[in-house]
């Protein structure tokens, strides 16, 4: 039974952009589409005035409800921690982008509906347990005129208590689904009540198990264990915008505390109405108003649904499964299942003591890493769930060319198709901002933590240098990276020999070089920001962009070097000024500053700390000298007006071309470097290596601080080391990083100042 997957005949959806102009002429109207007044409380920006429709006659003939019945909030007085909390949904809502989409009735209508049958629901609103009147048409249960929030939640509460008992399904062993009030309950931090659900289905069984307590918002209730997020609200204080960035919340916490989910959706109600709020990787949709009493069959089916024994039902991915201590909720042992190279299911064990990577985004490819190990074999593997676009090909097509690449990260299996969101939607769901994504599963090698995890210096510059090498020897199978990053390369095993000291990953964002030219160009939106080459900051001339090629990708290499000499005082020691400078190439709004920065990068004397030495600074300046000259030619030549931009493409091409060799000059500074630092160590006591202390943990994942009001995860510090952590919200300045530099040249062209589209990729500090 797969209700979340109901097809029904229903419109594609509509597009929706909030603005308060708008809203009151939809209002006015009687429109289809409303679009929410602009009340303060609302954590997302005005947006411009634009309501779009796709899609045939059958759109118009059976179009979506109205988005309407908000209240004006204007005269709400917020508090600092409303202030906070507003702060936190707006900075989380970014990543959201400026589209939502309502769904029809028919739509919702049949939603779950296998959950129970017609006659069930007729023969229970019948009955005097149910507390419907048919009559009046109305749940007795539910005040017409509630004065508090919590009198409406326990009413609610109740209401979902009886129709569980009444029609909901059998629990079996270890499973349970409880109904919790957040608002009679005892909130362990009570100034972030909005940032909790009104009602909390709280869950037990293979997927679920209880948080750290410092992570639970009440006792024995975290994002953990919870099933679905029910909010309530009094209808006059009902805003669309806060119940999407609301329900937006509440989708990352539950992704990241649960990451074998595909799919979340949340309910909020008020005395007359609900929305359902669905988010998954390609994005969201929101239901149009129903009202409770004159559709219960509706009401029923949901609150059925959203509480469900069935794990799949809820959205979780049920080829992943725990068990708990029976004792303490706590998951202590897993397993993972996947295909194995001859077609037969493998079940692998998941390894309890190292929690799963996770990309902390909801839109997007939602990346999970879980470490498990052979059960026959006991080796120990990574294995890689992700959603990538439909029409892009599988990683698992460029792994497979790179078998025996020493230096690369080596495919044991992949299993496609293991989800996909189009299944969530209506029929007909078509729009060119929401792409369908398709959830695989890779198995891999395990190998170390990533490179900033170094402990010495030969083993961080030996890993470098063995990841450029992998690098060339893609490159030599027609296979180009374009996504090198500080997090895509991995530290070999203890003791490893030359090439596999360093191991380059993450080939989701790879290319054949023999494509297109319409797929190799240099785009703005592929690879993490701080680490794109300045070629790919400028492909802001949309009309005939250059490609992007090896020499963008060695760029990025030589970011990874200056993250690792000049940003590490030495292993788990940052330095403030670097790492602030770093940051906001990641943060600042224009891509001209960051260009800026990066030239004088490229050309200036960076002094590097004490523990790094002479050896570093030499390294960086030949690796400077190296490529400098090369993005020189490449900037002069963008600037030059007297060539047509089809020239400019082929000398592009051919200064790609003409340095092909460069891997030899660049390996042979890092040789030269491994050498002076082996004979410098030798006469060395004791080890200059250096473990790096673990950070402290000090606030609750779910939960925001002071010093977290930059990030919008509130899961980890950006210094834990994970990779894919957030980036903090753009900022439209950019300060001089507090080191010695010599004079900054002029760069050779008057580079353009149009804004360039948020990487994809995460900071993953």
């Amino acid at each position: 039974m797969r209700p979340s997957t109901s097809r029904s005949r229903n419109a594609p959806p509509t597009r929706i952009h909030w603005t308060r102009s708008r809203a009151r002429a939809a209002k006015a109207s009687d429109a289809t589409v409303l679009e929410a007044a602009n009340a303060p409380i609302s954590p997302l920006a005005s947006r411009r005035n634009l309501v779009e429709t796709t899609g045939s006659s059958a759109v118009r003939n059976s179009r979506p409800r109205a988005l309407g019945n908000d209240s004006d909030a204007s005269t709400i007085k917020l508090s600092s921690e409303d202030q906070h909390i507003r702060q936190v949904m707006a900075d989380l809502t970014q990543e959201l982008g400026e589209n939502v989409y309502c769904v029809g009735e028919e739509w919702m209508q049949s939603l779950y509906a296998d959950s129970v049958d017609d006659a069930a629901i007729t023969t229970y609103l019948a009955s005097e347990a149910s507390g419907y009147q048919r009559d009046g048409r109305r749940w007795t249960e539910l005040p017409s005129h509630p004065t508090s929030k919590g009198e409406l939640s326990a009413s609610v509460c109740s209401l979902i208590r009886r129709i569980i008992a009444g029609l909901g399904e059998p629990c079996g062993d270890g499973v349970a689904r409880d109904v919790v009030d957040s608002h009679a309950a005892n909130l362990k931090y009570p100034k972030y009540k909005d940032l909790c659900p009104g009602i909390s289905i709280r869950a037990t069984g293979p997927s679920f198990g209880r948080s750290e307590a410092i992570n639970e918002y009440i006792d024995g209730v975290g994002y953990a264990n919870l099933a679905s997020p029910i909010d309530v609200n009094l209808e006059q204080r009902s805003n669309e915008k806060y119940q999407v960035a609301q329900a937006a919340f509440y989708s990352k916490q539950i992704y990241t505390e649960q990451p074998n989910r595909n799919f979340i959706r949340s309910l909020f109600v008020t005395e007359k109405n609900l929305r359902l709020i669905h988010y998954d990787r390609s994005g969201l949709y929101v239901s149009p108003l129903v009202n409770i009493h004159r559709d219960p069959c509706t009401f029923i089916r949901l609150i059925l649904g959203l509480t469900s024994t069935k794990e799949d039902v809820l959205g979780l991915d049920t080829s992943i499964q725990w068990t708990t201590d029976p004792l303490t909720g706590v998951k202590i042992g897993g397993t993972i299942e996947t295909i194995g190279t001859n077609g037969q299911t493998v079940v692998y064990d998941l390894k309890m003591d190292r929690p799963p990577f996770i990309r902390r985004t909801i839109l997007g490819r939602g990346t999970t890493c879980w470490y498990a190990t052979h059960p026959g074999t006991g080796d120990e593997v990574v294995i890689k769930d992700a959603w990538r676009s439909h029409n892009k090909a599988s990683e698992s097509v460029f792994l497979a060319a790179a078998q025996g690449v020493e230096g690369v990260v080596q495919m044991v299996s992949f299993q496609d198709h293991c989800a996909d969101t189009e299944a969530y939607r209506p029929p007909g769901f078509r729009h060119p901002n929401i792409e369908n994504r398709t959830k695989s599963r890779l198995v891999m090698q395990l190998y170390g933590k990533s490179i900033e995890h170094f402990t010495s210096r030969a083993q961080a510059i030996s890993a470098l240098r063995d990841a450029i090498l992998a690098h060339r020897d893609l490159l030599s199978k027609d296979i180009l990276h374009r996504d090198v990053s500080m997090q895509n390369i991995l530290l070999g095993h203890f003791g490893a020999s030359p090439r596999l000291r360093g191991i380059l990953i993450d080939l989701d964002m790879a290319i054949w070089t023999t494509s297109n030219i319409s797929k190799l160009r240099a785009d703005t939106g592929l690879g993490t920001r701080r680490f794109q080459s300045i070629g790919v900051l400028h492909n802001l001339q949309r009309e005939l962009p250059p490609r992007h090629d090896h020499l963008d990708d060695l760029e990025s290499f030589f970011y990874v070097l200056c993250h690792l000499v000049l940003l590490f005082e030495s292993p788990g020691r940052r330095s403030k000024a670097m790492n602030d400078m770093f940051a906001e190439w990641e943060t600042v709004e224009s891509p001209h500053t960051v260009v800026v920065s990066k030239s004088a990068m490229l050309y200036d004397y960076w002094p590097t700390s004490s523990w790094w030495g002479e050896v570093a600074e030499t390294l960086l300046k030949g690796f400077q000298d190296v490529l400098w000259p090369i993005v020189q030619r490449k900037t002069r030549l963008r600037g030059n007006r007297k060539l047509s931009l089809e020239e400019k493409r082929r000398q592009m091409e051919a200064i790609a071309e003409e340095s092909k060799n460069i891997y030899d000059a660049i390996v042979q500074l890092f040789d030269d470097a491994i050498e002076a630092i082996e004979r410098e160590d030798e006469g060395a006591a004791p080890s200059t290596a250096i473990v790096p202390p673990p950070p402290p943990k000090t606030t609750p994942s779910s939960l925001p601080s002071k010093a977290s009001e930059a990030r919008t995860d509130l899961k980890r510090q950006l210094n834990q080391g994970h990779p894919d952590a957030s980036p903090p919200k753009r900022k439209k300045t950019f300060s001089e990083p507090c080191v010695r530099t010599s004079r900054r040249r002029g760069l050779d062209e008057a580079l353009p100042r149009q804004g360039t589209r948020r990487s994809k990729r995460l900071n993953g500090q």
